[in-house]
């Protein structure tokens, strides 16, 4: 089987490619600097409108249960803190386009978003912890973590069997597996669409390596929470897909984060119940 397609004719020739608003790409990039503040995140987010709009919506919801209303940006920021809105502003500016079916992956409405959100959790779970990563960064790399499956799916159409079968025959990874028929796989699609978006560093290197952690060389440690928040919200089977379980854990990321394979049962019980507080959130993205 040969490929036809090359990652730049995807990431150029998908049409209905999404696109992650640039005033929440703006405030990804200013919380990470020294000279934020709460003005400077607020002035970049009242830039947009429909996206203003959805982070005072969700920062009203039950999920944050604050005793007052909160009517402009500069509070919200305020009272809720920058890497929150920033998280929010993420959600709200992707979700849109992650509730999409991704046919080309199995995977029916809601169930891409369920897994990008729940690799978002899980992945936050584990950084705070280890210790090993900033929490809000890999809440963040969880959250984008499979870009390359949404544009993928265009181009896998009815690819998916084909690519399963191959995968069970072969006894190899899912990943594996599409890189041999393709001759490259979501995570490389992933990393050039984020590297293309201008992404930070680490998001694209979480596009990249999450499947295989052990062969990062910068921000392993992200990549590692990332890699275990993964597993933890596909064993619990949150927008699995064609594909869900046909990949190789890592254990070396354990090993680096020094989490025990009996502290994943724990974390993963800490996933669920924190996955169904946010279900108070999903009700306002998706009213």
């Amino acid at each position: 089987m040969s490929h036809t397609v090359s990652i730049e004719q995807i990431v150029q020739k998908t049409s209905d490619l999404p696109t992650i608003p640039a005033a929440a790409i703006k405030v990804m990039r200013e919380t990470q600097s020294s000279k934020a503040s709460a003005a400077t995140v607020a002035r970049i987010l009242v830039t947009d409108q429909a996206l203003s709009a959805k982070v005072l919506r969700l920062a009203n919801s039950a999920f944050y249960g604050l005793s007052r209303k909160i009517t402009d940006l500069g509070e919200a920021v305020v009272v809720l803190g920058m890497k929150s809105v920033k998280n929010l502003a993420l959600v709200a500016g992707t979700y849109p386009w992650m509730q999409r079916p991704l046919t080309g992956y199995c995977l029916g409405p809601e169930e891409m978003w369920r897994h990008a959100f729940g690799t978002a959790v899980a992945s936050q779970l584990v950084a705070r912890a280890t210790r090993k990563a900033s929490e809000d960064v890999a809440f963040t790399a969880g959250l984008l973590h499979d870009l390359g499956k949404v544009a993928l799916s265009v181009w896998l159409e009815n690819k998916m069997g084909a690519i399963l079968l191959y995968a069970g025959r072969e006894g190899i990874s899912y990943d594996e597996a599409e890189r041999r028929v393709l001759g490259y796989d979501h995570c490389q699609v992933g990393y050039h669409l984020a590297t293309n978006w201008n992404l930070p560093e680490e998001i694209c290197t979480c596009n990249l390596y999450h499947h295989k952690p052990s062969n990062a060389t910068e921000f392993q440690e992200l990549v590692d929470c990332v890699h275990v928040g993964d597993y933890i919200c596909s064993s619990m089977g949150y927008g699995l897909g064609g594909d869900g379980l046909l990949y190789r854990f890592d254990e070396e990321s354990l090993v680096r984060l020094n989490i025990k394979p009996e502290d994943i049962e724990a974390l993963t019980d800490e996933f669920v119940s924190q996955y169904e507080e946010y279900e108070s959130l999903f009700k306002e993205l998706a009213a």
